[in-house]
This record gives C-alpha cells, structure tokens and sequence, in this order.
C-alpha cells in the first residue's frame, strides 16, 4: 500500500512542522513576555481559567500546537498581531500554511493519478487475456472461474 504510507509520510511531515511552529511561538512569546498583549501566550491567564485547568507546561504546549495549526491550516480565529516581530512571524507561517495546502493537494493529485494508471494498466491487461481468449475459442464456463 504506497499510497498509504504517502499520506502518512505526509501527515507525520505536517504534524513535525506544526509542532516546531508551536514551538517557535510560545518561544516569541516568552521573548516578548507572557500574557503581554492579546497575541501572545499568557492573555488568556489575565482571564480567569477554569478551576480545573492549570497552567501547566501540557497546557502551554497543547495551546500553541492548538494555534499552531489554526494559523497553519489558515482557518482558525487567532489573536491579531499587535507588534512587528508578531505580524512578521504570522505572515511566514500564513505562507508556510499555503505551501503545506499546496504540499497537501498535489500529494492527494499524484496519488490519484497513480492509481488511475494502475487501473488503466490492469484494465488493458484484463482486455488482452479478453481478446486472446476469444481468439483461441475458449468456452464461456471456464473464462467464468477467471
């Protein structure tokens, strides 16, 4: 099955991608300092969390990998950027997340065009035995247990 380890190939590319962006920004976000401004990590917790929720370093790591991927899937609502090193850095990822689509939708097309091939090429292999077989009168009950 090469076309499924393709996808899983692919998949295992976007989520190592996805979690050194994540990383990159709870770093910017430390830089900057936590809880600073909306964009950063740490603007929730000004907020009050929820009682069973802690800030925990699981919580800031599945937080940014959560932002991580809304900024690079290019669908989520995240905090606007308020500094300039915070519009620089979410303009890469929105780039970044373009070419991971990109990335995404020629994988699924040369996929798509591999197994076409393969189908075409059995089919014609099918159509010969076919026609060998109606050359040399072979009787319909046998061609029936192929």
């Amino acid at each position: 099955m090469p076309n499924a380890f393709r996808v899983m190939v692919v998949v295992w590319y976007i989520v190592i991608i996805i979690h050194w962006n994540a990383c990159l920004y709870f770093w910017i976000s430390e830089w900057i300092g936590l809880g600073t401004d909306t964009w950063v990590y740490g603007h929730l917790n000004k907020q009050s969390l929820p009682d069973d929720i802690t800030d925990t370093l699981l919580r800031r790591y599945v937080y940014s990998f959560y932002w991580s991927t809304l900024i690079l899937t290019t669908i989520g609502e995240v905090p606007s950027p308020v500094r300039n090193i915070e519009y620089v850095f979410v303009t890469l990822d929105l780039m970044c997340g373009v070419l991971i689509f990109a990335t995404i939708v020629g994988n699924v097309g040369s996929m798509i065009s591999n197994m076409s091939a393969a189908r075409t090429e059995f089919q014609n292999k099918m159509d010969g035995i076919k026609q060998y077989m109606e050359l040399r009168k072979v009787s319909k009950q046998v061609c029936l247990h192929f």
